[in-house]
């Protein structure tokens, strides 16, 4: 439970239980990040020129779908939409009020998907797997293990933002706060 938890021991670590550290706390923060929000909230936007939340969210979960399951396994496991993408969106096309957003619930129900997918994806990768290259498109050829890093620090950045914007927003008492999940 989001708040209610304890720190995870990382331990006796390789490469494999690495990422899947890093792929919980990405996940976990992201969630942490929204789990007590309103639609109103994810909605808003609090700061001139800036995204809103629900954009953020779902371009974070899109970018875990793509690097850490379609990259992996070739599934994805929600429809991607290219309005979730800072590349393929157009100036006209940019997030503004009045705008269709999924429900905090929706973008929750998405973000357990997108979990499920990359836990068992990781599950079955072997070193091998982790350190072979794939081609996840033309200008991006790396590792698995690559892809992994990149989908985690990219999120990891976006969670930040969620927070600035939480406290944008006016929810800065301190009942949501962001915790350490690995020890």
């Amino acid at each position: 439970m989001i708040g209610e938890h304890k720190c995870k021991e990382a331990r006796n670590t390789g490469l494999k239980e690495a990422l899947g550290i890093l792929l919980d706390e990405a996940l976990t923060a992201l969630e942490e990040a929204i789990h007590d929000l309103t639609d109103e909230q994810v909605r808003a936007f609090p700061m001139p020129g800036r995204n809103n939340i629900a954009w953020i969210v779902m371009h974070s979960l899109q970018n875990l779908d793509q690097y850490a399951n379609s990259f992996q396994s070739g599934a994805r496991s929600f429809e991607h939409n290219e309005c979730w993408s800072l590349w393929e969106c157009k100036p006209q096309e940019r997030p503004k009020p009045g705008d269709p957003f999924p429900s905090q619930k929706e973008m929750l129900r998405t973000l357990k998907a997108v979990r499920r997918s990359a836990e068992k994806g990781l599950a079955a990768a072997t070193d091998s797997d982790l350190r072979s290259s794939r081609k996840a498109e033309d200008w991006w050829q790396k590792t698995a293990a690559d892809a992994y890093m990149r989908t985690v620090c990219h999120t990891m950045a976006h969670v930040r933002q969620i927070w600035l914007l939480r406290g944008a927003l006016g929810l800065t008492g301190g009942k949501s706060w962001p915790r350490q999940h690995w020890s």
